[in-house]
Formats: structure tokens, C-alpha cells, sequence
């Protein structure tokens, strides 16, 4: 996980779900969510 904070599509999506998540706004939280995942499966393969 410690990788997956240096990816920049992980640090993109961090933003969009937290914003989407506090206004409730799915097509933030959603996409946000998506982007986090794959930098986080893209940080873990380069371990």
C-alpha cells in the first residue's frame, strides 16, 4: 500500500471519492473509487 501512495492515478482518485462521498454525488465517488483501485493493483505489482 506504501507504493500505491506514490502512484499519481491513486492520488487522483483519493480526492474524487472523498469529495463525491461528502456531497454524495456518485459520479465523483464512483470513478474516484475506480482510479484508487487501479493505483493500488499498479503499486502492488511493482513490490
Amino acid at each position: 500500500m506504501d507504493k500505491a501512495f506514490r502512484n499519481p492515478i491513486f492520488l487522483t482518485g483519493l480526492p474524487m471519492a472523498i469529495c463525491g462521498l461528502a456531497i454524495t454525488a456518485p459520479g465523483l465517488w464512483i470513478p474516484g473509487l475506480g482510479l484508487m483501485v487501479v493505483g493500488w493493483a499498479k503499486g502492488n505489482k511493482r513490490a
